[in-house]
């Protein structure tokens, strides 16, 4: 095939290519994920009627969240912890309860838990922004919501799960 017929086949492509994103853009394609939030996801699975769900949209350098829940009692935190399915790891991102600047999570058994912008990043080493997409993107980040009763001891139940008592696998919409 002639160059000139190859360049203008390239040229023809260049706006397909263009739409389909920069793979080393963390803000690139695939900016919307979820995240279905239930006690039979926990690792051990915990016995509890609470479930979930969670959203995330990557906008340029921010990540937009919301957790919301439904019959859950003494939520205490939520956090982005960084494993793949079935296994439990770090926290990377706190999403609500550890306190300033991450808001309180609410109370209320069911409805919003959190909302907000980006949170905080955690850990030793701490995770970068892109690290964290990148973990989002590849499956291998979860959505974990703890709860405390505030009698000791811990992990006995729905409602005392110190350990995360719902939680779910993030997937790209």
């Amino acid at each position: 095939m002639s160059d000139l017929r190859l360049s203008l086949i390239a040229l023809a492509l260049l706006p397909f290519v263009a739409a389909c994103g920069d793979d080393d853009d963390p803000a690139g394609a695939g900016d919307s994920f979820s995240a279905s939030l239930s006690g039979a996801e926990e690792v051990p699975p915990v016995t509890t009627t609470a479930t979930g769900t969670a959203t995330f949209d990557i906008v340029g350098d921010q990540i937009n969240y919301t957790v919301n829940v439904t019959g859950l009692t003494n939520a205490v935190v939520s956090h982005i912890h960084i494993a793949p399915d079935g296994e439990n790891g770090p926290v990377r991102l706190n999403l609500c309860g550890t306190g300033d600047p991450v808001p309180a999570c609410s109370t209320a058994p069911s409805g919003v838990l959190a909302t907000g912008t980006n949170g905080t990043t955690v850990g030793t080493p701490a995770i970068t922004f892109d690290e964290l997409v990148e973990a989002m993107r590849s499956g291998n980040a979860y959505v974990n919501v703890h709860t405390d009763n505030g009698t000791p001891p811990p992990n006995t139940g729905a409602g005392d799960m110190a350990s995360g008592e719902i939680r779910g696998q993030i997937v790209a919409d």
